[in-house]
């Protein structure tokens, strides 16, 4: 039988059982659920990873840390959602939700007497899963997470993606970035104990960066045009971003235990997907780039996917063996705007030419204990993109971690525990009995309360208009 049948059956059964069960059923998943889940769990959200860059890489070794996990678990595609905005997917990743239901539905919003706003974490309307895990007692760690400002008390730590005027230049390009940390804004870190320590790695990273961009990229052979620039320059925050938030996610996790589940967000790979598409497969744009402009940039996306690779592994050496570690990205990646004119001197509105708007899927990769083998003794070398299969969806990675933690899944959830990830012994189909929903409604009674004004709101709106995310 085809194994995307069997794992069809599989989530089936396990569907049947949460949302149907009997008095014996339920009795039996009371049993289990009194046995604790002590194998730490490590979420690695890569934004706009790719298979069809990953799997070159692969071939000549240049993914170390994401081979070996592939090489000792489970591993393929990850099946995305429409619309595919950030904050609307890794939403949906946190709470197994779709965006009908958890109610972050774009970039901005309307408010009730007409003034347009930033989405943010009191938007959200049901629990994400680090709610879930500090109601049940679990510690967790959130880093960098979408719509996570401002923090909220949790059971753990929580630094929070924030998006300011500081990480937005009008002059230098019309692009959405990801968020960061940044300096003296409230409500980014929680407990706010830990604020001047995330603040201590925040100016240390400001110092370390020229030098780390040099180490990833080199230098380039060749003067930038005003394009090129634009790009290069636009593309600093997520560097930034991405190099503190895996600095403060290696320093907690040197202290000991560590929490139940740790959750780290990069958002770069999708960044440099965006802006360099173009060249790394120069041949199919109409407006195809000069050689000089190819030297400068045909390898950025690569050379960043190594870093990442690099930064995964500084992960696994601060967690340690006994864990297990999930890579998932919300979408993969692919050329657009192949007939457009990318003057370098008088660069286009749209300066992409890599995007997701169809709704590519991600990359999943999970290994650790209890957590089976895609293929027994199959190379990472050798791995094709025949080989590769659906694992699950986006909205399928709360459950799962809920069910590795012995916690009830809530029937209101639109995804499902990954069943088929894991070996017989670990018995993970055999979950405690469902509950309708976590939302509390006291929960829910503080929800929509109005954030912290961002500073710089108003431009970062200006700049979603303008790139037609949002409409007047």
């Amino acid at each position: 039988m085809p194994r995307r049948i069997v794992l069809g059956l599989m989530l089936v059964a396990v569907h049947s059982f949460l949302h149907g069960c009997g008095d014996d059923a339920a009795r039996d998943a009371e049993a289990v659920d009194s046995r604790p889940a002590s194998i730490p769990v490590v979420v690695v959200g890569m934004d706009g990873l790719d298979w069809q860059v990953i799997l070159p890489m692969l071939a000549e070794g240049r993914l170390p840390n994401m081979a070996g996990l592939m090489e000792r678990g489970t591993y393929g595609y990850l099946e995305s959602r429409r619309p595919t905005f950030s904050p609307i997917l890794w939403t949906s990743i946190a709470t197994g939700k779709g965006h009908r239901k958890h109610g972050i539905h774009q970039f901005a919003r309307r408010t009730p007497d007409g003034r347009i706003t930033l989405y943010n974490s009191a938007d959200r309307t049901t629990k994400a899963v680090w709610n879930i895990l500090s109601d049940y007692g679990k510690r967790v760690s959130c880093v960098g997470w979408w719509m996570t400002y401002p923090v909220e008390e949790i059971n753990g730590v929580m630094v929070a993606q924030t998006n300011t005027l500081d990480q937005l230049d009008m002059r230098a390009g019309k692009n959405v970035w990801k968020g960061t940390l940044l300096r003296g804004v409230p409500g980014q870190v929680y407990p706010v104990e830990r604020q001047n320590a995330m603040m201590a790695i925040l100016v240390q990273v400001n110092m370390d960066l020229p030098a780390l961009v040099r180490q990833i990229f080199e230098e380039f052979r060749y003067p930038m045009s005003l394009l090129g620039r634009r790009m290069w320059n636009n593309c600093q925050w997520a560097f930034r971003a991405d190099a503190t938030y895996l600095r403060i996610a290696t320093t907690l996790a040197r202290e000991r235990p560590l929490p139940d589940v740790t959750l780290l967000y990069f958002g770069g790979p999708d960044v440099v997907g965006h802006r360099f598409w173009r060249y790394r497969e120069p041949d199919l744009y109409r407006h195809r780039p000069t050689d000089q402009q190819i030297a400068n940039f045909g390898h950025m996306i690569e050379q960043y996917y190594a870093y990442i690779d690099q930064a995964l592994g500084q992960v696994l050496g601060a967690c340690g063996p006994d864990v297990r570690f999930f890579v998932v990205s919300d979408h993969g990646m692919h050329p657009v705007n192949l007939e457009a004119r990318f003057d370098p001197d008088d660069p286009p509105s749209d300066i992409d030419s890599g995007g997701h708007p169809d709704a590519p899927p991600g990359v999943f990769i999970a290994a650790g204990p209890g957590i089976r083998a895609s293929v027994e003794g199959k190379r990472s070398q050798d791995v094709v993109a025949s080989d590769l299969e659906t694992v699950g969806s986006v909205l399928d990675v709360t459950p799962t971690i809920l069910a590795m933690m012995r916690i009830r899944i809530g029937q209101d959830m639109d995804g499902l525990p990954l069943v088929q990830l894991f070996e017989e012994e670990v018995e993970i189909a055999r979950q405690p009995a469902p509950v309708p929903t976590h939302d509390t409604a006291e929960f829910l009674a503080g929800r929509g309360h109005p954030a912290p004004t961002h500073p710089g709101e108003q431009e970062r709106l200006e700049q979603l208009r303008r790139l037609g995310y949002i409409d007047e």
